[in-house]
């Protein structure tokens, strides 16, 4: 029984490790790190850029409404972020909070239902988000939808 134990411990570990690589390869790559030299020493030091990561967080089992969000989130994002989702200031990332790693951000992000997140992430870390709860009664308005999370979107890339 207890190499069992140990076998699952193993893979869930290695799940999680996957996990957190898939996000930082989502969230860094190479156009995310800055090389700058220190005005006051002239070293070289390496400095990640704020990157904003526009988060869909979902279940596995999802209604008619939470698919439309999602798709009408991504197309807002898409029509009005396209440059900036090229070069890597913006990140869309729709996530399955029943996969592994679901509880991390489900803490995090203080998720109780299927949301709309952004999150400024710098260092490999989120110094600033914010839950988009108003996508939910804006579902039966797409000009008002659209204009809400464009807004709000420029806020976090400072536009």
């Amino acid at each position: 029984m207890k190499p069992l134990t140990i076998a699952f411990c193993a893979l869930v570990g290695m799940l999680a490790v996957g996990c957190q690589e898939r996000t930082n390869r989502a969230v860094g790559g190479k156009d995310a790190i800055v090389d700058s030299q220190s005005p006051a020493s002239g070293e070289s030091t390496r400095q990640e850029r704020p990157v904003v990561i526009a988060y869909y967080f979902h279940r596995t089992l999802r209604c008619a409404g939470c698919l439309a969000i999602e798709a009408r989130a991504a197309a807002a994002i898409e029509k009005y972020f396209a440059e900036q989702l090229a070069d890597g200031r913006l990140v869309w990332m729709p996530f399955n909070v029943d996969e592994p790693g679901g509880e991390d951000y489900q803490k995090e992000f203080d998720l109780s239902f299927n949301s709309l997140v952004l999150s400024k992430t710098q260092d490999g870390r989120s110094i600033e988000h914010a839950k988009l709860d108003n996508v939910w009664s804006l579902a039966g308005n797409p000009v008002q939808f659209d204009d809400y999370v464009k807004n709000e979107v420029r806020r976090f890339l400072n536009e």
